[in-house]
């Protein structure tokens, strides 16, 4: 019985052990770049991150009036509506030089993402879906008023605000855009979740405009209804629900709390290897199975689209990261700068499972699952931008992780009526697993953001990978996220065995280079 429920999760029984205070406490410091940072770890753990709570999902974007419609969600603390247990895509900024990249799921996630529609590399655009042809040239013209798309992204403004307090050692990082399981396992501590920041305001309440039919295709125009007049949100903190934890069988853990958080002993899966779904290697030729990279660059001659008032959309991304592709196209594997970011999805089309995604975007599946890894090599040499920066930071790479319905609508902007359209800023998640936070900075940091939600980040800090390779690697254990530098002799194969799967969430309570930082208890 007990092998039968962990089938999609892994078993962690908790103890006392080195907290992120701990490992903080004395060591505090405020570095050259105005950020303060702990000690250099190896490997971080996120203590459960299965709570309820409410996030707006976007309904509709309507590129002639400039307005986004938006739906309350009330999640429980499983399931695909949980921030970052469904459905995420995976994010990279420059400067980074990436040699490997891959991704592994349950089989029981494998199997569904195979059954999905699948764009190979190099396919060209009438082997695609069929896509409506555009009404007008992008080339002004004496015949034409159409918009022409920008020869570069409009990317947002990522302004980092980093603040500590060194008696509860809780860090929280503010990304703010100026553009525009399975099963669940009640973990419990008698301490005080000293390093979480719970930020549970009321859901802000967004007018919606009305639609003059039923139907929400942009071909009906909204017209915007007053402020508050089919406003159906109660701006009432209490209107957050947080469900009890449903009660699971488990054996009564030993009251001598001596084991590890982590044992291979206590990994317990039904299968026997986690199955790679997705790799990338640099080596010329590139190569990539499983992979689309796009980036915010959209162009509706090429992929995507573009209009005036939401920018580029996601489109496929030439190798090099900085011009959009007609068709899904190999990464070269480097970002030479800051201003380059790239979104990385399965190859699997979006339909009608990705609930919705931006008018003639080019929109695909991202990982879904409470249980999956992602693992990467990478180096992050010193290298500024070459352009004017238009306010992005420079010299800062980063890798992170988004609910893949952020930027398959509006990674960053407004509406007409200043109201972000996507979901970010209503706590639909987001994990920055290994980012620098300053120019030129040395040392990477990792934030969980659920705004409105419970969330944080531990001040201890990842040592970034400069003049050298670096593997690193990000595993989903529901309900738990670890973030871990991995040994150089690791292998990128084809599946992950039970016993690499418990080496890379093992924790000893003895480390003091593994934090563990509780988001919830």
């Amino acid at each position: 019985m007990k092998h039968t429920l962990l089938a999609a999760s892994i078993l962690l029984p908790f103890v006392q052990s080195k907290t992120a205070g701990e490992l903080c406490r004395g060591t505090a410091e405020l570095s050259n770049d105005g950020n303060w940072y702990c000690s250099e770890v190896q490997a971080i753990t996120y203590r459960n991150i299965s709570q309820s709570g409410v996030y707006n999902r976007t309904t509709y974007v309507d590129p002639r009036t400039g307005l986004c419609g938006h739906e309350r969600i009330d999640y429980s603390g499983t399931g695909p509506r949980t921030p970052l247990f469904g459905d995420v895509s995976m994010h990279l900024r420059g400067p980074m030089n990436v040699s490997q990249l891959a991704v592994y799921q349950l089989p029981s996630e494998a199997l569904k993402l195979r059954r999905r529609d699948t764009v190979p590399f190099y396919n060209r655009r009438q082997a695609l879906k069929q896509r409506q042809a555009p009404t007008s040239s992008l080339n002004m013209d004496e015949h034409s008023n159409s918009p022409q798309a920008p020869s570069v992204p409009t990317l947002g403004t990522r302004t980092e605000n980093t603040t500590m307090h060194c008696g509860s050692v809780a860090t929280v990082t503010t990304t703010i855009t100026m553009t525009d399981c399975e099963m669940f396992l009640p973990i419990s501590t008698s301490e005080p979740l000293r390093n979480t920041n719970h930020i549970d305001p009321s859901l802000p309440c967004l007018p919606t405009p009305e639609i003059s039919s039923p139907n929400t295709n942009i071909s009906s125009t909204p017209t915007l209804a007053s402020s508050t007049s089919n406003c159906t949100c109660k701006n009432s903190a209490s209107m957050v629900k947080h469900s009890e934890p449903r009660p699971v069988s488990v054996p009564t853990p030993s009251p001598v709390q001596t084991s590890p958080i982590i044992s291979r002993e206590d990994v317990h899966v039904a299968v026997a290897a986690w199955n790679r779904v997705a790799y990338y290697t640099s080596t010329a030729p590139a190569q990539a199975t499983g992979f689309s990279f796009l980036a915010n660059l959209g162009d509706p001659q090429k992929s995507g689209t573009f209009d005036y008032a939401f920018g580029n959309s996601l489109a496929y991304v030439a190798p090099n990261g900085g011009r959009v592709a007609s068709e899904s196209m190999p990464f070269d594997g480097k970002l030479d700068t800051s201003e380059l970011e790239i979104a990385v999805f399965s190859d699997k089309e979006c339909d009608d499972g990705c609930l919705y995604s931006r008018p003639d975007a080019t929109s695909h599946y991202g990982w879904s699952g409470s249980s999956k890894a992602f693992i990467v090599e990478f180096q992050m040499d010193h290298y500024a931008n070459r352009g004017t920066d238009q306010g992005l930071i420079s010299d800062a790479p980063a890798w992170w992780f988004l609910n893949a319905a952020i930027p398959r609508i509006l990674q960053y902007g407004n509406d007409r009526n200043n109201i972000p359209c996507s979901c970010w800023s209503t706590g639909c998640g987001e994990f920055d697993a290994f980012e620098v936070l300053g120019n030129g900075a040395e040392r990477a940091k990792s934030t969980l953001h659920r705004q409105g939600n419970l969330q944080g980040g531990d001040s201890n800090y990842f040592r970034r990978p400069v003049g050298r390779k670096m593997k690193f690697a990000v595993v989903w254990h529901f309900p738990h996220i670890t973030v871990r530098v991995v040994d150089d002799g690791f292998k990128f194969g084809s599946t992950l065995t039970q016993e690499q799967v418990g080496d890379l969430v093992e924790y000893d309570e003895d480390s003091w280079v593994h934090s563990l930082f509780p988001i919830g208890d």
